[in-house]
């Protein structure tokens, strides 16, 4: 996974959302997104990279850069 994957599937989910604004080490909340947002991004990010991402780990994935390293370290 990529930072440009994961930036194209923020602009399809949150179209509201400058996504290219976003720096990859900004928080996603600080970014405009909500709790339900990021799980609804986390849980796309599993279905499309097929990484299971367990609540105890959610916090660590709280900006564009945690995620791609997140998904990258624990893919299969």
């Amino acid at each position: 996974m990529t930072e440009q994957d994961l930036r194209g599937m923020m602009r399809k989910t949150f179209k509201r959302m400058d996504v290219s604004a976003v720096d990859a080490r900004a928080s996603l909340y600080d970014a405009g997104l909500d709790s339900l947002d990021h799980a609804t991004l986390l849980l796309a990010v599993q279905e499309t990279f097929g990484v299971a991402i367990p609540d105890a780990d959610v916090d660590k994935c709280q900006s564009i850069g945690a995620i791609v390293e997140y998904v990258n370290a624990h893919r299969q």
